[in-house]
């Protein structure tokens, strides 16, 4: 009789032929011996494991591995795509914190001078200039509209402000692109291998079919056919 699992052990069970049974839905191109190969995923909390499987869907349908040097190459080029997705991501996301740090400078210097004459906490400053460089972030017309007159005051313009934001955080940007664009290059080489190693298979499988050709049987024997 067999035993009967329960408690962690079953649920870790009960886990693991989820997760196998999503990968025979998610790569139906793929051989089931080796759908194993692409139940782990690189995610970082927050990223969105339907868009991670949406790319791998496409890629497996498109090159449709046939062996494991096949799949393992594929996961590779799925990984490489995603790494440089994530780094564009990042590189929007540090460009729009530099431009929130540049506008908050500019509105706090102007409160700073308008509350000169009085009292008002720093924190105060401090908060109320963060509230309205994010709602200039944001885009809504009041921020936008509020924030234009904090510019005006300081004699600054919408792209003074982005060359101060982009000069802060220039050599991220840098160090961003280049990384992309590595996994970029990472990308293109994996699939000129695929390629080449498909091309020699054909290679092999042409002479082989010439081989085959130049044989007719005779008497149960076989010679090869003369060329003329």
């Amino acid at each position: 009789m067999a035993e009967q699992r329960t408690g962690p052990e079953a649920a870790g069970l009960e886990a693991e032929s989820a997760v196998a049974e999503a990968g025979r839905e998610i790569l139906p191109a793929l051989p089931h011996h080796l759908v194993f190969l692409f139940d782990d995923r690189p995610l970082l909390p927050g990223e969105s494991a339907e868009q991670y499987d949406a790319i791998l869907r496409s890629i497996v349908q498109q090159v449709r591995p046939a062996d494991v040097i096949d799949a393992l190459w594929v996961k590779d080029v799925v990984v490489q795509i995603w790494e440089a997705k994530r780094l564009r991501l990042w590189r929007g996301q540090i460009l729009a914190q530099a431009r929130l740090d540049a506008a908050k400078a500019v509105v706090k210097r102007v409160l700073e001078v308008r509350h000169r004459k009085r009292f008002v906490p720093a924190h105060d400053i401090e908060a109320e200039a963060q509230g309205i460089a994010l709602d200039w972030l944001k885009g809504t017309s009041a921020g936008i509209s509020s924030f234009e007159s904090f510019l005006t005051e300081s004699g600054l313009t919408a792209g003074d402000l982005m060359a101060q934001a982009f000069r802060v955080c220039l050599s991220d940007i840098e160090r961003i692109d280049r990384m992309a664009a590595n996994a970029d290059h990472r990308r293109d080489a994996l699939l000129r291998e695929i390629e080449r190693k498909r091309a020699s298979l054909g290679q092999h499988l042409r002479a082989a079919s010439s081989e085959i050709i130049d044989v007719e049987p005779t008497n149960g024997a076989t010679k090869p056919i003369a060329r003329s």
